[in-house]
């Protein structure tokens, strides 16, 4: 049975953070020294990881209350909570284990990602955008047709605390803020010649030439073994 929790944090976590918060807008343009910086960190981190073995810790959900409230919008535990056990689902799956210092830096970023997305709401709002029910609706149909049959799908939402009303209502957020992304920033902003060219030199070129002088080995390696396979007495036994 697919269980709900990991199906809204692909839909709404994937759909909102991903598209919306992975994009140079949100996240910033990081040069390659920072990134490299980056890396190293993390892979610091994941060697001193390994290393301390830490014990996998138990998920528990945060008390009863809002997590946040922004602008009088509150952001309740249970919205908190749905992300927070989703990604854990996801951790699972991947066959990881989440330690304490891990999932207190997961919550910090769900945190935020459920504050801006709330900014994010408002605002669309302010801006007049909007998402037709008969939308909403498709898009809530092909999102239930992903479960074996409605009783299923109505326990899950039990589950994690959602009615369909509730979840029309998150599908209807996400898709009128990505109206507004999609008017005031992926209409808007273009990427120069010169850009293209510089990212390419910067990231992709090295990578490529790898890649193709690889290639080439190969090639040169197979008609060198060619012409010693002529010149050699090889017999091959196998039937």
């Amino acid at each position: 049975m697919r269980s709900l929790n990991g199906v809204l944090f692909r839909f709404f976590v994937l759909a909102l953070i991903f598209v919306l918060f992975s994009s140079p807008v949100f996240a910033g343009d990081e040069n390659k020294a920072v990134k490299e910086q980056k890396t190293v960190k993390a892979e610091k981190v994941v060697k001193e990881t390994k290393a301390a073995k830490p014990e996998p810790v138990e998920i528990k959900e945060v008390p009863k209350g809002n997590v946040a409230v922004v602008n009088g919008v509150a952001i309740t535990q249970d919205d908190f909570n749905r992300e927070l056990i989703g990604i854990a689902e996801q951790s699972a799956n991947r066959g990881e284990k989440l330690d304490e210092a891990s999932l207190s830096e997961i919550r910090k970023r769900i945190l935020e990602k459920l504050i801006d997305g709330e900014l994010l709401y408002q605002e669309s709002q302010k801006m007049g955008f909007k998402v037709e029910d008969s939308v909403v609706d498709e898009q809530f149909a092909k999102f239930k047709a992903q479960f074996p049959n409605a009783e299923e799908f109505n326990k899950e939402l039990v589950k994690v605390k959602l009615t369909e009303a509730s979840l029309k209502s998150q599908i209807k957020q996400v898709m009128t803020i990505q109206q507004l992304i999609d008017k005031e920033f992926i209409q808007k902003i273009t990427v120069s010649e010169e850009e293209l060219k510089a990212f390419f030199e910067t990231h992709l070129k090295s990578r490529i030439e790898q890649n193709l002088k690889q290639e080439k080995i190969q090639a040169e390696v197979a008609l060198y073994l060619d012409k010693l396979k002529e010149k050699a007495k090889v017999e091959r036994t196998l039937p």
